[in-house]
């Protein structure tokens, strides 16, 4: 149903409108608009475009300092790398919104992993995330030592195995079908099935 009294525009205080949605949407005329002759100052540069300086002389680059890509999925970023190498792995995680302790690494087009620092070759490169060690973890009934059920575990860093470890007042693990205990992260073996020890 059509109502001829609804006004579509906001009306000013004089009473007009102050878009007309019936006019054409086009540029002629339009005070905002830029025109070809006020698009380039005489230095090459357009006026509006506020990453260039004229006269700067430098190489067209929209940003200062040494700067790469890199490439996380489907999202890519530039990220400065005139910092120390915290600095610049922080704002790799900045970047990307990387919450986890997890460790990560940058690899170039050539598949060469490259230390994070200011002194490292411009280019793209591909972000990778640890996938940490799973394992499982078979846990018992107290009272009659037999296999209740098993837990998959993650861990990322070897702070995570100990927290693990010491919130179930464990010393270490032990391999379910042997008798090697595990006292460090690196010694999992990813997929491996271990138990608790006191």
């Amino acid at each position: 149903i059509e109502d001829a009294s609804i006004s579509f525009a906001p009306v000013e205080a004089s009473g007009r409108p102050t878009l007309n949605l019936e006019r054409r949407l086009d540029h002629d005329g339009h005070p905002l608009a830029i025109t070809a002759a006020d698009a380039v100052t005489p230095g090459g540069v357009p006026p509006w475009n506020w990453r260039e300086t004229p006269g700067n002389g430098g190489e067209g680059q929209a940003y200062g300092g040494r700067v790469i890509l890199v490439t996380w999925g489907d999202y890519t970023r530039r990220i400065g790398i005139d910092g120390s190498a915290d600095a610049i792995k922080d704002a790799i995680k900045s970047a990307f919104r990387l919450r986890t302790k997890r460790s990560f690494w940058l690899e170039d087009e050539d598949q060469i992993v490259r230390s994070l620092d200011r002194d490292m070759p411009l280019g793209n490169y591909t972000l990778h995330l640890d996938e940490g060690v799973a394992i499982k973890v078979c846990l018992y009934d107290e009272s009659d030592h037999i296999p209740v059920h098993t837990e998959e575990k993650l861990f990322y860093t070897e702070e995570d195995y100990r927290e693990f470890l010491s919130r179930r007042g464990w010393s270490c693990l032990r391999e379910f079908d042997g008798y090697r205990n595990i006292e460090n992260m690196d010694d999992l073996r990813p997929g491996a099935i271990y138990r608790g020890m006191s």
